[in-house]
């Protein structure tokens, strides 16, 4: 394993709390490539830069900002810089869950999700922050679940989802499906000092359903959560029914 090349990015950009410490482990497993965004991109879901130029910024010897999204990162690390010659892609730390319908929002998801479909190994990482910020143990974590989970690849087009509990006091490793997130969906109305009107619609995660064997009932449960997601969004039991239809 030694060897390998190993892209890591994520969506909080280059002062992210959790970069420092995954790029730290993932030394063990290989050479470090990093392409971040020049600024956070929380939320930025799977979106992609193509009506104006991206401009890549050397930081210093493999490392690499990028003017546009996480999914812009990867392709353009995968593609530009390492020439398709990547291993494995490992996004985050991210500040924050990504647990049940946060991963169609997130930009961290977005970035393993791209390297899976490019058809590379890929993982997210997420810190389920509290205020305590156990990074590096979140960091330690993700480097045992991927060390693992590299003795045997992931089928193609399938990435793992790997959320942490923000505590020192993790129970194990739980292997989940997506849970049902609850969001507040408030949609918050100000005005400027100039008397124009402005709103946040971003609401605020309130919680999620605690069923069981998914990612958000892990976490309660202060279990590392780890789940394998697809890139082929088909409903396929509704897809045979579909076909019986008569259009």
């Amino acid at each position: 394993m030694k060897n390998m090349k190993i892209l890591v990015s994520n969506d909080d950009g280059i002062y992210g709390a959790g970069l420092k410490p995954l790029i730290e482990v993932m030394k063990n497993l290989g050479e470090i490539f990093v392409v971040v965004p020049d600024s956070p991109m929380s939320a930025s879901s799977h979106s992609i830069t193509l009506h104006k130029p991206i401009r890549l910024i050397p930081q210093k010897k493999n490392f690499y900002t990028v003017t546009g999204t996480p999914s812009d990162c990867v392709r353009f690390g995968i593609i530009g810089i390492l020439k398709g010659k990547a291993d494995i892609i490992v996004s985050g730390i991210n500040d924050g869950p990504n647990l049940g319908e946060d991963c169609i929002y997130s930009g961290t998801v977005a970035a393993a999700r791209e390297g899976a479909m490019l058809g590379f190994q890929s993982f997210a990482v997420s810190l389920v922050s509290n205020g305590k910020g156990n990074f590096n143990i979140a960091s330690e974590y993700a480097y045992k679940i991927i060390k693992e989970a590299m003795k045997s690849k992931i089928p193609k087009y399938t990435f793992l989802n790997i959320n942490v509990p923000d505590t020192d006091k993790i129970k194990g490793i739980a292997v989940t499906k997506m849970g049902k997130r609850i969001y507040d969906d408030d949609i918050s109305e100000r005005t400027d000092p100039r008397g124009v009107k402005y709103y946040w619609i971003g609401g605020k995660q309130l919680s999620g359903y605690p069923i069981k064997n998914t990612d958000i009932f892990a976490i309660e449960k202060k279990y590392v959560s780890v789940t394998p997601l697809k890139v082929d969004q088909t409903d396929f039991p509704y897809l045979k029914k579909l076909k019986k239809f008569k259009f």
